[in-house]
């Protein structure tokens, strides 16, 4: 028991160094003031209908930038790219709304730092107890377990993460390496391009929103499957990796406070609480319901964690390869 002891500390030392790193680091997309006029076609995706997409229109419409060629992608339209002009493809998510000045900023940091692709993480908006308790797990997630600064810096498919929200892409490079027929059929197809880029020696970058891009205000959990399977991203899709991490972070702790004296508990617990206002502050969402929802959040994780590990394990169904 002392080693499993052990073994959770260090693990959470480790957790706690990778969080500490991206709040010094601090990977935000920032809101640079610099303006160009390079043709931008937005492929916002869609799943039925235009009407999701109202709120997300409505905001590209209020943007500062007006050089833009606006596409609507279903499911089913692999043509888009034949409509396309711009020198930049941004895809969006319908349900994701832009601040002033964010098309502006991508293209400049796009420029400065030479980038094939920028994926920007939205900043999300949750309203209610249940996406309280249940959306922030992503961020926790992939604040302690990834170094953002990262995927740009170091060159190697191993430090690979994305998001699937917002992609800002070179067109011509895009075009060249016409990543989306390569990766059709993927559920996943962010991290796979993100992987492609950095096997072509080209550079990606992955930020977060800081507020200049949002998801709506999340207040039901729409499809527990998609966000289980998001989740599991984060363990490059494998169930074994995902089981130790529930071992180490849920079940490791919950075996601390039965196993040791107050007294010892108090290093572990403001590790935890010190993680949990740094990625709160990162993901520019309130520290305090994280807090104090952290146990019924470590519950959601481990139901969806699980959910997930059961589906691929005994029912067969994951992500397609």
């Amino acid at each position: 028991m002392i080693i499993f002891i052990y073994a959770v500390l260090v693990f959470l030392v480790l957790r706690f160094s990778v969080t500490l790193f991206n709040f010094l680091s601090n990977p935000k997309m920032g809101n640079y003031g610099r303006k160009f006029t390079d043709l931008v076609s937005i492929i916002v995706r869609i799943e039925k209908d235009e009407a999701e997409a109202a709120g997300l229109l409505a905001s590209i419409a209020a943007q500062d930038y007006k050089n833009v060629q606006i596409i609507i992608q279903s499911v089913e339209d692999t043509d888009f790219l034949k409509r396309a002009k711009g020198d930049y493809f941004l895809f969006l998510e319908a349900n994701t709304n832009l601040k002033n000045g964010f098309i502006h900023s991508l293209i400049y940091r796009t420029k400065v730092f030479n980038l094939a692709l920028l994926n920007v993480i939205p900043t999300q908006r949750n309203i209610g107890f249940l996406a309280n308790c249940i959306y922030p797990v992503s961020d926790f997630v992939l604040l302690n377990l990834f170094p953002l600064r990262l995927v740009r810096l170091i060159n190697h498919p191993v430090f690979a993460t994305a998001n699937e929200s917002c992609l800002f892409f070179d067109a011509g490079i895009y075009r060249d390496f016409e990543w989306g027929t390569s990766v059709k059929g993927l559920t996943f197809r962010a991290l796979e391009i993100v992987k492609r880029i950095k096997q072509e020696r080209l550079k990606a970058d992955v930020l977060l929103g800081n507020r200049l891009i949002y998801l709506e205000e999340q207040r039901l959990m729409p499809d527990f499957h998609l966000f289980s399977e998001r989740l599991m991203m984060n363990f490059n899709n494998n169930v074994f990796v995902a089981l130790i991490y529930l071992t180490l972070v849920i079940a490791g702790p919950i075996v601390m406070v039965m196993e040791l004296e107050p007294a010892l508990l108090v290093l572990p617990a403001g590790l935890i609480f010190l993680s949990r206002v740094m990625t709160s502050f990162l993901s520019s969402q309130n520290p305090v319901p994280n807090i104090l929802l952290h146990p019924l959040q470590m519950l959601a994780l481990l139901l969806l964690l699980l959910k997930n590990a059961w589906t691929r394990v005994f029912l067969g169904v994951g992500e397609k390869k």
